[in-house]
């Protein structure tokens, strides 16, 4: 039950960031088969059956929608100073993080239900929800000032970059809804009624209740 879950603090725990690695296969089969669980006009609805899948198909998205971003930043780039190679660094870099960020935030929302890493520590609880669901609204909303600031008619692909920016923006806003979502109806609960802390080797370090 979610409400019931047990709050966790996991500090130095590498059987965490294992299991983060491990689902990588798992991760990579949705980002093959996009929208394999939702169709694409259900998935813009503000009410979902499942809003754990609805974050999953938005992260999926978000994804391909920053290795698009990724390739008309790279082909500006290369149009401006015909730097082959570095813009081809560029562009794989750029879509690695894209993959590294957005299965982190569906491992963290749609495996965890509640997970937020921060180099060393990670803190394992629902209202950790919200934490995603603020995070991820206000990259979109910034997404899409940006996107908006940047909007130049003057070429094609200009054009197009803000174009795709606010798309990928607009996930980021549905995929904070989601959070919201998740956090109310599966059980919105503050305060736990355990507290957790574990180790380097995911050890029980302390209890309360």
């Amino acid at each position: 039950m979610f409400g019931s879950k047990k709050w966790s603090f996991h500090c130095l725990d590498i059987s965490l960031a294992k299991e983060w690695m491990s689902t990588c296969d798992e991760y990579l089969q949705y980002v093959r088969r996009p929208f394999s669980s939702i169709p694409a006009d259900q998935l813009w609805k503000c009410e979902q059956s499942n809003w754990s899948e609805a974050y999953k198909e938005w992260s999926v998205l978000q994804f391909w929608l920053g290795v698009i971003v990724a390739v008309i930043v790279a082909a500006t780039r290369y149009v401006d100073h015909k730097h082959f190679i570095t813009t081809a660094i560029n562009v794989g870099v750029r879509i690695l993080v894209a993959f590294v960020l957005a299965h982190l935030a569906w491992f963290s929302v749609s495996k965890k239900k509640g997970c937020f890493c921060c180099l060393v520590a990670c803190c394992e609880c629902p209202p950790v929800l919200l934490l995603w669901g603020f995070v991820d609204m206000l990259w979109g909303v910034l997404g899409v000032v940006d996107a908006l600031r940047d909007l130049d008619t003057s070429c094609k692909l200009c054009f197009l970059l803000p174009v795709f920016q606010g798309l990928y923006s607009v996930a980021l806003v549905y995929m904070g809804l989601a959070c919201w979502k998740m956090f109310v109806r599966e059980g919105h609960q503050v305060l736990p009624d355990k507290m957790v802390a574990r180790g380097p080797e995911n050890e029980r370090l302390t209890a309360s209740s």
